[in-house]
């Protein structure tokens, strides 16, 4: 037999390579910020469980124990990564206390590990919630850390998310299942009655500061309002009135001279409000939140 049909025969006759793992993206953020050793830990307990897999950062510069930013940072990544992407988020001021821990999958196949706080709300909004599943301690806990109750980020959450990825556990094995119940932001919807469009500022587009609303391009036609158009806004704090003005209604932020505001649409097509290469919240002592409201009329 010459060598060629001896090699031939002999792969014939060896049994097919087992397929390589597939792993998932990892995507960590959180408060932490950047100036100890907390990300950098979260990233060890990660390389621990399995060095090959891919590691993301979404950011861990989120506003101390905002969740709302939280959430809403979840939404602006999650829909440009695939099915069984798993995200980690830990922005938990309950820390320690009895706020469940949980993995959600959404009907996008995708995962988000996290306290269950309200950090889920957009992506639940928006993808669909498959199932929720609580995170069982007793097996999805890293080794030795029994006695340390202030940082399960490290502890619980990117060790979890971590095995999820690597596949070294399926989602069933997380916990018990929640079926789809999890606890959501009560942000308030953006409207459009009669002339006018009614929103919530949900995030600072930072570090510009541009004010990023809830407010849909389909509400901004139903108010009537097209580009080129001025435009009265009202910004409030509550009942508190903060901001009022005519503005125009551009493409971008070149639409208007430097310094001056201008609404566009955002880069997740919903309207936003900025200053023309300046901090309009900076400027104007505007933050986000459910008690942030935006109203918009065009100007006849």
């Amino acid at each position: 037999m010459g060598a060629s049909a001896a090699a031939q025969a002999a792969a014939t006759a060896a049994p097919a390579a087992p397929a390589a793992h597939e792993r998932a993206p990892l995507l960590l953020q959180s408060d932490f910020g950047l100036q100890d050793g907390s990300v950098a830990a979260l990233k060890g307990v990660v390389y621990a469980i399995d060095p090959a897999l891919h590691v993301v950062d979404i950011t861990h510069l989120i506003a101390p124990f905002d969740i709302q930013e939280a959430a809403y940072r979840l939404r602006q990544a999650a829909p440009f990564w695939p099915a069984g992407s798993v995200f980690v988020s830990v922005v938990d001021p309950g820390v320690g206390t009895p706020r469940k821990s949980v993995v959600m999958r959404t009907k996008t196949g995708q995962y988000f590990v996290t306290p269950d706080n309200g950090t889920l709300t957009f992506v639940a909004q928006i993808f669909g919630v498959d199932e929720v599943r609580e995170i069982d301690e007793r097996t999805n806990r890293r080794p030795g850390s029994e006695w340390s109750a202030t940082f399960h980020g490290r502890d619980v959450y990117v060790y979890t998310g971590a095995r999820l990825a690597a596949g070294v556990i399926t989602f069933e094995q997380v916990g018990p299942s929640r079926g789809t119940d999890y606890v959501s932001l009560k942000i308030p919807a953006a409207a459009a009655t009669g002339a006018s469009v009614k929103g919530t500022i949900v995030a600072l587009d930072r570090p510009y500061g541009n004010l990023w609303t809830n407010i849909d391009t389909a509400q901004v036609r139903a108010a009537g309002i097209k580009v080129g158009d001025k435009v009265r806004v009202r910004i409030r704090r509550g009942a508190n009135a903060l901001w009022n003005a005519e503005v125009l209604f551009g493409t971008t932020f070149g639409s208007v001279p430097v310094g001056n505001p201008v609404l566009y649409v955002n880069s997740l097509n919903q309207l936003a409000l900025a200053l023309n290469q300046g901090n309009f919240a900076q400027r104007y002592s505007i933050e986000a939140g459910p008690e942030w409201s935006i109203e918009l009329s065009p100007l006849k």
